[in-house]
């Protein structure tokens, strides 16, 4: 989590994930976050297809490609590579399914209120986890006023 963000870099942080079915109720998840005060560098959406995560996001989220400095074949034949362990243990095999995955990183609210709004908008796989540093959300420079 932005544990490169505006998180300490060497603890990591409280990290709260999702799996959703289709982009219709992935978006309007995202913007139910938004609305409870979730804030857009807090969120990242992964995707099988980086266009389609980007478009999910837009700017209500944030997506670990844009963190991506690797190689765009790799990441297209391998969408997961990218990702920590912790993540593509939980979610890999959703992502291979061609579901949507949104992660949270919980700073300004609690991972159990975080949960709670992902089972309100009907997210399946819901599981809060402590997330060493990994690129999953904004660096620093974008994570606004602290």
């Amino acid at each position: 989590m932005s544990v490169q963000s505006y998180l300490p870099d060497v603890a990591g942080g409280m990290v709260v994930g999702g799996v959703f079915d289709d982009d219709a109720t992935a978006g309007a998840a995202l913007e139910l976050l938004r609305s409870s005060g979730i804030r857009p560098q807090d969120v990242s959406v992964l995707a099988s297809a980086r266009a389609r995560a980007e478009r999910l996001a837009g700017d209500r989220a944030w997506t670990p490609a844009r963190n991506a400095a690797g190689p765009s074949l790799l990441r297209k034949l391998m969408p997961a590579a990218g990702l920590p362990a912790e993540v593509k243990r939980r979610y890999g095999e959703p992502l291979r399914g061609g579901k949507v995955v949104v992660l949270i990183a919980a700073d300004g609210q609690p991972a159990d209120t975080i949960a709670a709004l992902l089972d309100q908008a009907k997210a399946t796989l819901v599981e809060q986890w402590w997330q060493s540093p990994a690129a999953l959300f904004a660096p620093p420079d974008l994570a606004g006023p602290f």
